[in-house]
């Protein structure tokens, strides 16, 4: 699929893979919607990436429900139709279960999982009236197999899984795709600002991505319209498939590598 001319909503644009994303479907002629928190960012961006006709920023908390019902009306008022929505927006906190705080897991769930469901829930009809479009969602590595300290993080993405994989059997016959996108670390600025002395040793023998590579990934599912899983690195993928078929052996491996 081209993404000549298409309508592409994708949240957490104001940088990392959301912002990557943008640009690249930006010269591959797309039109964007860009949604985040953060209104000086996105107009910035905006600007960099075309006019009005082009490039629509609106700044919205994804976790209020409300927010997202306008911002979806905004969509379609705009551009008439939406194409694609990526699920991007996210943020972690890493820490040992017994310690996690409280409100750290509920603001994982509360951004990672439940805005992610508000953007589909306002968007899915409209692809659902056009019996054509696409749902993007950026799980992790950390929603298929258990890291130390990870815990919370993990909580939120084993929860977009769940929820995903279900739109996936439910979208059968709509005409509607859903690809859940599963990268390894990156080094995004997400990364960076996280306490990663905190993350288990195995991170540190994984390759770690560069955000060009997910933002990419993300690209190649929107053209290729996948309907599935992707794990990124591929070299991690023998690694999930253990760590699921044999997850006794895996969690003693993990004990003694993480």
């Amino acid at each position: 699929m081209t993404l000549q001319d298409k309508v592409i909503v994708i949240t957490g644009a104001s940088s990392g893979f959301g912002e990557l994303t943008a640009r690249m479907c930006a010269q591959a002629g797309a039109r964007l919607v860009l949604v985040a928190r953060s209104a000086d960012k996105l107009e910035q961006l905006a600007r960099s990436l075309g006019g009005p006709d082009r490039v629509l920023a609106i700044p919205t908390d994804i976790t209020d429900q409300a927010a997202v019902a306008r911002m979806a009306d905004q969509v379609i008022q705009h551009f008439g139709r939406v194409d694609v929505l990526v699920n991007n927006a996210g943020h972690g906190f890493f820490d040992p279960v017994e310690e996690l705080p409280h409100a750290a897991i509920a603001g994982m769930l509360d951004v990672n999982v439940m805005g992610a469901l508000c953007c589909t829930q306002a968007l899915l009809p409209h692809m659902r009236k056009q019996r054509s479009g696409q749902i993007i969602v950026m799980a992790s590595i950390a929603g298929l197999l258990p890291f130390r300290n990870m815990g919370g993080y993990a909580a939120s993405k084993f929860a977009l899984l769940g929820l995903f994989q279900t739109l996936q059997l439910e979208l059968a016959g709509s005409g509607v795709r859903c690809a859940i996108i599963c990268p390894g670390p990156s080094l995004t600025n997400f990364m960076q600002k996280a306490e990663v002395e905190k993350f288990p040793r195995i991170t540190r023998i994984l390759p770690w991505l560069k955000p060009e590579q997910v933002a990419s990934e993300v690209v190649r599912a929107i053209t290729k319209r996948i309907h599935g899983r992707v794990i990124i690195p591929r070299l991690t993928i023998p690694l999930v498939l253990f760590g699921q078929a044999w997850p006794g052996l895996a969690r003693l491996v993990m004990r003694l590598v993480g």
